[in-house]
């Protein structure tokens, strides 16, 4: 069981510069085709920008997460607005619950992106589903 003494640690990332390549890297990883007006990431690019903050977490000796057994359970995002190349964009990941539900452990993990002006760019959070060995 992971201490619950680790709800409210965060992790932040370094500043992640969104490029045309890797908006269309992605685009052909997911099979989005469309090639119309302006380029905008994709919703589900906020896996790219924010994925150190769950590195970060998912690594954390002291906080120890059993990723063995790790299932992603859910995931949800807010956009405040589309993202472009040349947005640099930085994530924070904060630890907000674990819980105990039968043999299972619910760990709760949110995420809060901004730009370079400090404006909300997105923000999420991650249901992750520990099975007990």
């Amino acid at each position: 069981m992971t201490d619950p003494r680790w709800v409210g640690r965060s992790y932040e990332t370094a500043p992640f510069e969104v490029t045309e390549r890797s908006i269309r890297d992605y685009m052909a990883a997911v099979g989005d085709v469309r090639d119309e007006g302006e380029l905008v990431a994709p919703p589900t690019y906020a896996m790219v920008y924010g994925f150190d903050a769950y590195w970060q977490l998912w690594t954390d000796q002291e906080v120890g997460l059993d990723v063995a057994h790790l299932v992603h359970g859910e995931q949800q995002f807010r956009f405040h607005r589309a993202v472009k190349p040349g947005d640099r964009i930085r994530t924070t990941g904060r630890l907000t619950a674990i819980n105990t539900r039968g043999d299972m452990e619910l760990v709760t993990f949110e995420l809060t992106a901004r730009d370079e002006e400090e404006h909300p760019v997105s923000e999420g959070e991650a249901l992750f589903i520990i099975r007990k060995p």
